[in-house]
């Protein structure tokens, strides 16, 4: 088997750090791992190795929309032509139309997976979600809102790579961490705001909206609060291991009023903390309840109330012996339910099942059983 990532950006300096470009790059690295397998990024051209994968990136001839997600190449056919399977990132675009229409065309299963991004696409004219062969979405919380499809929807969530987010050993502090892009609805500021003044706060992360970085600046103020910037590799790494605590207070709607309907369908940044045996807090919104287990690996607090927040942070802070449990039970957690080895697997299992439905329905020989029709309630992920 033959199988094609398609993303429109790559994940890094040369594209976005963001967890919609990171997931297709890890699993597409963990799945060539299994079986041949290739990623197509579109932005600056170029071709290399990442261990067993072939990442290559296409410099667009153009883009369709405003946020680069709908880019133009014609190499993208080829692609299509040389894969046995296709599986597009970033569902509402119009790189996913033009995905689902040149495998259609060239008779290749082909799947979509929704990372929260959108830009403007054709789906309602070329009906690209209908035809695509199955959707593999990364939460149930992302599964509803395609409840239509809900026989073709298989979750498959996201994992971590657990050789490279370990525990290491160094000594912890009394001191909590947040890693991720400093954007308004990751609602940073309810973590500043809900801790004590003289707690540790670390925000490891680039700045991606200037008025709210100053914001946060501004709230930080005679603080403990130390802005470290993006941080990737080692340093990273060495974060995770000396907090005490790692926070995502993502929000759905951001302070200036904005709504995000699918803020935090997943949640990369917990999983790389419980592989670190660091216990996390996070938003009772979106896909984050479903990896973090209230009371056991984590704690889940009401989104936008800085002083529940602060006070399930500022509990672990104290109690050392209960975050110390708590992480390693995350690291358990993650290690049984959500290692990129295990999505890869799961897409592998989903892309032959689904392929054969389909082919079974276009030759008019599918069951009428109910196995025909799964609810993406009873989707498979664990």
């Amino acid at each position: 088997m033959k199988v094609l990532h398609v993303s429109p950006l790559a994940f890094g300096a040369s594209g976005v750090v963001g967890g919609g470009e990171r997931y297709p790059r890890d699993l597409a690295r963990a799945m060539a791992e299994l079986v041949e397998t290739r990623l197509v990024t579109f932005g600056e051209a170029g071709r290399r190795r990442e261990g067993r994968l072939e990442h290559v990136s296409y410099q667009p001839l153009g883009y369709v929309g405003r946020k680069r997600l709908g880019p133009v190449h014609p190499a993208l056919a080829l692609e299509i032509a040389r894969a046995d399977v296709v599986h597009c990132h970033q569902l509402h675009t119009f790189l996913a139309d033009q995905c689902v229409f040149y495998a259609r065309l060239l008779r290749k299963p082909v799947f979509l997976t929704d990372h929260a991004g959108g830009d403007r696409h054709f789906d309602h004219r070329l009906h690209t979600v209908d035809r695509a062969t199955g959707l593999l979405l990364v939460s149930h919380f992302n599964a509803r809102g395609f409840a239509a499809h809900a026989h073709k929807i298989r979750v498959i969530h996201g994992g971590v790579d657990t050789g490279r987010f370990r525990p290491t050993g160094v000594p912890r502090r009394r001191a909590v961490l947040y890693a991720g892009r400093l954007i308004p609805y990751k609602g940073i500021h309810h973590l500043i705001e809900g801790v004590r003044p003289d707690t540790e706060v670390r925000l490891a992360g680039a700045t991606y909206h200037d008025e709210y970085a100053a914001h946060l600046r501004r709230v930080a103020a005679g603080r403990n609060v130390t802005f470290l910037g993006a941080l990737h590799g080692d340093d990273l790494l060495h974060e995770y291991n000396s907090a005490q605590v790692s926070v995502l207070p993502s929000v759905d709607t951001d302070l200036y009023g904005k709504q995000y309907p699918k803020s935090e369908i997943l949640g990369l940044v917990l999983f790389e903390a419980m592989a670190c045996e660091t216990p996390v807090v996070c938003s009772a919104i979106g896909g984050m309840p479903e990896l973090v287990v209230d009371g056991v690996t984590g704690l889940v607090a009401p989104p936008g109330d800085s002083a529940a927040l602060g006070a399930a942070v500022e509990g672990l802070l104290d109690d050392p012996q209960r975050a110390r449990r708590m992480g390693e039970a995350g690291r358990q957690h993650v290690l049984e339910r959500f290692t990129w080895d295990g999505v890869a697997r799961r897409c592998l299992e989903h892309y032959a099942d689904l392929s054969r439905r389909t082919a079974a329905v276009r030759d008019g020989t599918a069951s009428t059983g109910p196995d025909t029709a799964r609810p993406s309630t009873n989707a498979e992920g664990h």
